[in-house]
């Protein structure tokens, strides 16, 4: 299961454990979240979340020497 981290406020989204607070029971994936789910922290939509550890590859130092 995937972690969503809010770009806004830090807020994660870990679809294991859902949003119990707000109806989403655990295991749901963020995609099917419905259109109108808000970030329980902060308040921005869906758009302002990135999956977590899909940062950029490529940052090892041995690459750069």
């Amino acid at each position: 299961m995937a972690r969503w981290v809010c770009s806004v406020c830090d807020y994660e989204y870990v679809e294991e454990a859902g949003d119990p607070a707000t109806g989403i029971p655990p295991g749901t994936p963020f995609e099917e979240l419905p259109g109108d789910w808000r970030c329980p922290r902060c308040s921005v939509g869906k758009e302002a979340f990135v999956r977590a550890g899909e940062e950029e590859v490529g940052t090892n130092d041995e690459d750069y020497l």
